[in-house]
C-alpha cells in the first residue's frame, strides 16, 4: 500500500504598519492563515500568499503603504496579494493602480476574512458597498500573538467618534465600537492558558471601550474583571486619551501587580490655542495635572508622550510652550512626528503651514529631549530589580534576549541560561551603555496565582 504524499504547507508571508490595533488584527490573521493550512514564514522567498495590514494615519503613512504594497506585489508576482487596513478602506483606488492584481479588505470584509480567505474568489468588486462610515459590527477575528512574540495583543475596541482636526481614523476604521466583554475574557483566559504572560489591551479609543454597549461599561470595569480572571497574566495598556485616564484606572496600576505601570498618552501640543485648532478636548494644565497625580501615586511609573510637530499655526512661542510642559513633566520617553496634511482632513486645509526645514528642526530638538529623557529614567532603577516578560519565545545561544519591565523598560539578558517564556519573572538592571539597559534574572516568578482587586 502506497503511503500517500504529505502535502508542503503553503506559506504566507504579513507586513504590518501603523498601530498596535493593526498588528493585533494582523496576529490574529496569521492565526486564522495557520488554521486553513499556510505557514508563517517571515523569510519565504516564494510565498503562496501576502498579507500586507496598511496604516493611512497620515499622508506619509499612506505613502509608505502603498509603496509596500507595489514592492511586494513586484517582488512575488506568483502570490495572491491581500490588502487590508486603513489605506484599503480609505483609498482603494491607490492600491489597485499599482498593484491591480491586490484583493482588497476593508473595514466591512475584516469580518469575513477567514471565509474570504478559503475562497479562490477574488477579493475585489465592482460593485459599490457601504463604508466605514456605516460600520457598527465589530470586527472580531480573535487573540492571537504575534509569531514568536510573547506579549498578545487584544483588540477590545475599535473606531473613533472623536473629530480632531488632523485625523483621518473615523473615516478609515468608522464610529467607535466595543467587543463585549464576555468575549473580551473568553480572548484573555485563551491567551493566558496559550502561555502570554503579557497581554496589551489595544483599540483606537481605548479610553471609550463599553460606551456603545447595552448596558454601557467602563474600561475600568473590564479590566477588574480580567484580573480577576487571569491571575497569571499581567496587562498593559495601549494610548489612552489623557482626559480618559481616570483615578480608578490611576489607582489599579499603582496598587495591583497585574496592571503595567505605563501610561502612553497623546500629548500632540503644549499649546493651548494649537490644541484648540486640533480638536483636542483638553489643556496643557490638564495633562500637567495628570501626569503629577500618576507619578505622586507610582514614582517609578512609565509615562510616555505623543508629541506632533508642526501643525498649522505652531511658531516659535507655541513650540516652546510645548517643550516646557514637556521638561517640567518629565516623561520617560516621546514619541515625536511631523505634522503631515491629510487629505480628507480640516487640517489639510488650514493656513499657517511651517516650513519644512522648521517643523524638522523641531523634531530633531524633541527627539534629542526623548533621548535625553529615555536615558534619566533608566538612570533611575540601576541596582533595582522588576517584574519582567520575554519579548521573544525563542532563545538561540550567545544572543542577549530581550525583557520589558511592566514600566516599560527594555532589559538585555544573557539567553545562555534557562530563561523563563511564559511567566512574569524578576529582573536586575545593572547598567547603562549609550542607550541600551543590561541586567540580570533571578528567575523568580512574579504574579501569584491569587490576586485581589484593591479598593478605594
Amino acid at each position: 500500500m502506497k503511503t500517500k504524499p504529505v502535502q508542503p504547507k503553503r506559506k504566507a508571508l504579513i507586513r504590518v504598519l501603523g498601530c498596535k490595533v493593526n498588528q493585533a488584527e494582523a496576529a490574529a490573521m496569521a492565526d486564522i492563515l495557520e488554521r486553513n493550512g499556510y505557514e508563517i514564514d517571515s523569510a519565504a522567498t516564494e510565498p503562496d500568499l501576502v498579507l500586507v495590514n496598511t496604516c493611512c494615519v497620515t499622508q506619509r503613512a499612506e505613502g509608505k503603504s502603498r509603496r509596500m504594497v507595489g514592492k511586494l506585489a513586484q517582488k512575488y508576482p506568483r502570490a495572491r496579494l491581500v490588502v487590508t487596513g486603513c489605506l484599503a478602506e480609505v483609498n482603494p483606488a491607490s492600491v489597485q493602480a499599482t498593484s491591480p492584481g491586490a484583493g482588497l479588505l476593508g473595514t466591512f470584509e475584516k469580518d469575513h476574512f477567514d471565509e474570504l480567505i478559503r475562497s479562490s474568489d477574488e477579493l475585489t468588486t465592482d460593485e459599490p458597498r457601504p463604508t466605514a462610515a456605516f460600520c457598527k459590527s465589530f470586527a472580531d477575528l480573535g487573540a492571537h500573538g504575534l509569531p514568536d512574540r510573547t506579549r498578545g495583543f487584544l483588540k477590545i475596541q475599535d473606531g473613533c467618534s472623536q473629530r480632531c482636526t488632523y485625523c483621518i481614523v473615523p473615516s478609515a476604521r468608522g464610529p467607535s465600537r466595543s467587543l463585549d466583554p464576555r468575549k473580551v475574557l473568553e480572548h484573555a483566559r485563551q491567551m493566558e492558558a496559550a502561555g502570554f504572560p503579557e497581554i496589551v489591551l489595544s483599540g483606537i479609543h481605548l479610553g471609550h471601550y463599553g460606551r456603545d454597549l447595552s448596558p454601557a461599561r467602563t474600561l475600568e470595569r473590564l479590566l477588574e474583571q480580567l484580573l480577576e480572571h487571569c491571575p497569571l497574566t499581567r496587562f498593559r495598556l495601549s494610548s489612552l486619551e489623557p482626559q480618559e485616564i481616570t483615578p480608578r484606572l490611576i489607582h489599579l496600576m499603582t496598587k495591583h501587580p497585574g496592571v503595567c505601570r505605563h501610561f502612553h498618552i497623546p500629548l500632540q501640543s503644549g499649546d493651548n490655542g494649537i490644541l484648540k485648532k486640533m480638536g483636542r478636548p483638553y489643556t496643557a494644565k490638564l495633562i500637567q495635572r495628570l501626569a503629577d497625580r500618576i507619578l505622586f501615586s507610582s514614582p517609578e511609573a512609565c509615562i510616555g508622550l505623543d508629541v506632533m510637530v508642526g501643525f498649522p499655526g505652531e511658531d516659535e512661542a507655541s513650540f516652546r510652550r510645548t517643550v516646557d510642559l514637556i521638561r517640567e513633566m518629565a516623561p520617560a520617553y516621546l514619541h515625536v512626528f511631523p505634522f503631515s496634511p491629510r487629505p480628507g482632513t480640516l487640517a489639510a486645509t488650514f493656513n499657517g503651514r511651517v516650513p519644512d526645514k522648521t517643523a524638522r528642526k523641531r523634531v530633531e530638538e524633541l527627539r534629542d529631549l526623548s533621548s535625553e529623557l529615555r536615558t534619566r529614567f533608566y538612570a533611575r532603577f540601576l541596582g533595582r530589580t522588576f517584574p519582567a516578560v520575554l519579548e521573544e519565545r525563542s532563545a538561540k545561544p550567545g544572543k542577549l534576549m530581550i525583557a520589558r519591565t511592566d514600566n516599560y523598560i527594555p532589559v538585555k539578558l544573557d539567553a545562555t541560561g534557562s530563561l523563563v517564556q511564559g511567566r512574569p519573572f524578576n529582573v536586575t538592571l545593572e547598567r547603562i551603555a549609550g542607550d541600551e539597559v543590561f541586567g540580570s534574572t533571578t528567575l523568580s516568578f512574579v504574579l501569584a496565582s491569587s490576586g485581589s482587586i484593591p479598593e478605594l
